[in-house]
């Protein structure tokens, strides 16, 4: 083979070797956009997903704050409920006493049931 031959055979094995180059540079372009998209998507999908979070956060401190709020209101509540029971049973032992009180009385003064008038 001559001179000529062999440099124009090697020219066009170097022609296709540098299209295969171009061609990997081209694909490895690709995939560093669509990378740099996918990068950009997963940033603002955190994003979105940090105001989310903050934004339980948020709903959580304020139920929380609406839950002590309340057990206080019941622990009023249920101390008022006693109090009121307690004093309801001291009128209780009064009207019995009452009651006791005034039968004895009309037992005293010979007065019956059938005499005084019914509620």
């Amino acid at each position: 083979m001559s001179e000529m031959e062999e440099l124009r055979r090697r020219l066009e094995a170097l022609e296709a070797r540098v299209d295969e180059v171009v061609e990997q540079q081209a694909a490895t372009r690709h995939l560093a956009v669509n990378s740099d998209r996918d990068v950009a998507a997963l940033q603002e999908q955190r994003r979105a997903d940090m105001q989310l979070l903050q934004a339980l956060r948020t709903t959580q401190i304020e139920h929380g704050k609406t839950l002590r709020e309340l057990g206080t209101t019941a622990g009023v509540l249920l101390t008022g409920q006693i109090e009121l029971a307690r004093v309801q049973d001291k009128h209780t032992e009064k009207l019995d006493s009452l009651t006791m009180s005034v039968d004895a009385i009309l037992r005293h003064l010979g007065i019956t049931d059938s005499q005084y008038p019914e509620d």
